[in-house]
């Protein structure tokens, strides 16, 4: 089979939703709560280094999710400096603003190839180290995978998705209930971790119509999404469905269950209205590549339908 094809807008802010499993054998999980505690403290370590911006994410058994936004642009020599400098605070050789590999971490900050290879290495490098019995071979099963989002249509989806994880692996009845992610940590801790960059861009993503402008105000809404997801496909009647959405506005926990599996969000390519996914395939793939790839139909906001790339796999030359 040939390798996944993955494109990465580095010339545009971005957002993406970026995952990668462990290799081996299908039903393998080795992460215990140790590993993934370890995981999460690295994405949230990293992240004061990287620009990119994590909204939210999801260590399990045998993977992880993140959902990120990569800006366009590269930090000044001096704010580069000053971030390099903070990260590593004296364990390595303070960097200058006229060193010519300022470039180059900026470059880096930003790249979120950079963000999961260090994640994955730094994340590899400690579990191989403490194990009581010595490893060999590659930890991961390959190349991260990595997923353009549309903010206005797929972004939100993606985050529940990501965020729903742990009750679709039958680890959880309800998200809040485990703490290796973004979700579990804000409702057991009161604190997202990553709350600033939630409420910016989940603002920004409504625009003048922003409803949520506080990070309760957020959490209150994604309580009431789950709670309409879940009532309408289960098939309640519409004042059942208004019912459960009253209810979701004053509980302090989720009420949906995502039971479908679905691929599109870590096995797609782009994720957007059809606009968008077309838009975004025209800059980086010629006329005719783009004529032979084929789109499907993934549930969007309130019934709407979003588009993805269809073919999982590369497109023969």
């Amino acid at each position: 089979m040939p390798r996944c094809a993955r494109i990465k807008a580095d010339d545009r802010k971005t957002y993406y939703h970026l995952t990668n499993r462990i290799a081996g054998s299908a039903g393998e999980f080795p992460f215990g709560d140790r590993e993934k505690e370890r995981m999460g403290w690295l994405i949230k370590r990293l992240s004061r280094f990287f620009t990119v911006e994590v909204l939210g994410f999801q260590v399990m058994g045998n993977h992880f999710h993140i959902v990120c936004h990569a800006p366009a642009e590269l930090l000044t020599p001096e704010a580069a400096v000053r971030r390099y400098n903070r990260f590593y605070g004296g364990s390595r050789p303070t960097l200058a603003a006229d060193d010519p590999r300022c470039l180059k971490v900026a470059r880096q900050m930003r790249d979120i190839s950079c963000l999961t290879g260090w994640l994955q290495q730094q994340f590899s490098a400690w579990y191989n180290r403490t194990r009581e019995v010595r490893r060999r071979g590659p930890l991961w099963a390959g190349r991260f995978k990595n997923v353009i989002l549309e903010r206005d249509t797929a972004l939100w989806n993606c985050l529940c998705y990501v965020e729903m994880n742990p009750v679709r692996a039958g680890l959880a009845g309800d998200p809040a209930e485990y703490r290796f992610g973004s979700w579990g940590e804000w409702g057991a801790t009161g604190r997202h971790p990553f709350g600033e960059n939630l409420r910016k861009h989940l603002v920004a993503y409504e625009g003048e119509r922003a409803c949520a402008q506080t990070l309760a105000e957020i959490q209150r809404r994604f309580r009431v999404e789950f709670a309409r997801l879940h009532a309408a496909e289960s098939g309640a009647r519409p004042d059942q469905v208004e019912a459960a959405m009253r209810q979701a506005e004053r509980a302090p926990a989720f009420e949906l269950r995502l039971d479908r599996r679905v691929r599109y969000w870590s096995d797609g390519l782009v994720i957007g209205s059809e606009a968008f996914v077309r838009e975004t395939a025209a800059r980086f793939w010629t006329p005719d590549r783009i004529r032979r790839q084929r789109l499907a139909a993934v549930q969007g906001p309130a019934g709407t339908q979003l588009c993805a790339c269809r073919r999982l796999h590369a497109l023969p030359a």
